[in-house]
């Protein structure tokens, strides 16, 4: 047994105490909350007040609507045209805050605006328990950050804001618009958090609720199937069964769910996937240059043709399969890091969290940039990343620096997902700008967890069971 699997837990605690906040602190962390408060106001008016509604959410309270009537989800649209996308369960869930098509019945519904407002800050709530869940992950790699004085010092904020500060944009841009980053990435943070604690049936089932939401985290069952996480896939399937059919048929019918989801696979998944030969939301999702995509199709096809005035609406199969190439690679690459970093070793009893939060990070990233459409609010889904980041760079002090090379990342991702949205700015947009900075934070996780196991096995034996 080595001297350091010998050396008493207690003395990994560094001396000094977890740093307090000082004034300034004291005062902007209420202004900063106060602005997501505030912001509200914006949100509804931009999205019910004005002439025309802007925002996606007008497309999920009328399918909500359609949930209620027994009409079509997939028919229904907004005012401006859209149609709702997802799988039926959320548009189910939702049914309480309806909204009625022009002429139809208003009778039983809230006030549209007042579903807006709710809306907002239900995401808001999936933000901040989100980023709380996140953080939890990471504390309980280290016995130094559950000291009683660590809650509420500068080093607790932390954990919990820079991820947020990091991915400010796309979180605010998920915010205005009303979308459902915020709940992904509610359920993807259960799930990582559940994880860490190596608790299998829980995290399979948060990431049930999350491939229900969007079919696109199904990606992620690559990692419990490779791991034979034998809990984590049957409660995964359980879930799947619960939401996936069994809601849908309590409330609609087993006939009228089993037209829903032929409906969804012919105008959706079936296009988008296989090749489908329905066209109906070409020009609304499907078609490369239908929205500001940022997958890997998207970059390579507007890098191709960077002129929209004359760029096909269809990428070539050669750019399908180097998209797919790209995709692949990333994905065995992070895979290799993190097998290499969370293989099983004598005298670690414990899970390596922060590897294992790198990982679902890294995955989750892949994910986005291997999907079909990956819009730029999508990457609010960084935040898990950051963090796992973030408990590597911060090596269990209280009094923790950012560093210099997650500060570089920290910049470049606000900068690349700020640009894209001013005018002017369009080429950017389409080249992938953002992608780019996701690319980064993949690779920057592989080369913490290629690393990992050299400088973090001595360490792992020192980890008390309560810490964990």
């Amino acid at each position: 047994m080595s001297n350091n699997s010998q050396v008493d837990p207690a003395s990994a605690v560094l001396p000094l105490p977890p740093a307090p906040l000082n004034r300034l602190d004291r005062i902007s962390l209420p202004v900063f909350f106060a602005v997501f408060l505030i912001l509200a106001g914006l949100v509804v008016a931009r999205s019910s007040l004005l002439e025309r509604r802007y925002g996606d959410w007008n497309v999920f309270a009328r399918a909500a609507w359609a949930a209620r009537s027994g009409a079509d989800l997939y028919d229904i649209t907004d005012d401006n045209g859209f149609h709702y996308h997802y799988p039926p369960t959320f548009a189910l869930l939702l049914a309480p805050l309806a909204d009625a098509p022009p002429g139809a019945p208003r009778s039983g519904l809230m006030p549209y605006p007042l579903t807006v407002l709710y809306w907002y800050y239900f995401n808001l709530f999936c933000l901040g328990v989100s980023a709380h869940w996140l953080a939890l992950a990471v504390e309980g790699s280290s016995p130094v950050w559950s000291r009683p004085d660590w809650r509420y010092s500068r080093g607790w904020w932390g954990l919990r804001l820079w991820p947020l500060l990091a991915c400010l944009p796309p979180v605010g841009h998920t915010l205005i618009r009303g979308q459902v980053g915020m709940l992904l990435l509610l359920l993807l943070s259960g799930m990582i958090l559940a994880s860490v604690r190596g608790k299998s049936w829980q995290a399979g089932g948060w990431l049930a609720g999350a491939i229900c939401l969007k079919i696109i985290p199904a990606l992620l069952l690559i990692y419990p199937l490779l791991r034979r996480d034998v809990r984590f896939l049957a409660s995964c399937a359980a879930g799947l069964l619960l939401l996936a059919v069994a809601v849908p048929v309590a409330v609609r019918g087993p006939e009228q769910t089993w037209r829903d989801y032929q409906k969804w696979n012919q105008v959706i998944l079936s296009p988008a996937v296989a090749g489908g030969s329905d066209t109906s939301r070409a020009n609304e999702l499907l078609n490369v240059t239908a929205t500001d995509s940022q997958s890997f199709l998207a970059m390579l096809h507007n890098t191709t043709y960077l002129d929209r005035e004359t760029r096909p609406r269809q990428a070539s199969s050669l750019t399908r399969w180097l998209a797919r190439l790209a995709g692949g690679t990333l994905l065995l690459a992070v895979l290799a890091a993190s097998w290499r970093a969370l293989r099983p070793r004598g005298g670690a009893s414990l899970p390596d969290a922060p590897a294992t939060i790198i990982t679902w990070g890294a995955l989750i990233e892949v994910m986005l940039l291997a999907s079909p459409v990956c819009h730029l609010h999508y990457f609010c889904l960084s935040m898990p990343l950051v963090a796992g980041l973030m408990a590597v760079a911060w090596k269990d002090q209280t009094r923790p620096p950012l560093g210099l090379a997650l500060s570089v990342l920290v910049v470049l991702n606000v900068a690349a997902n700020t640009v894209p949205h001013f005018a002017g700015m369009e080429v950017w947009r389409d080249v992938g700008l953002a992608a780019y900075a996701a690319v980064g934070l993949i690779l920057a996780a592989i080369i913490v967890l290629w690393r990992r196991p050299a400088a973090n096995l001595a360490k792992a034996t020192l980890l008390p069971a309560k810490a964990a």
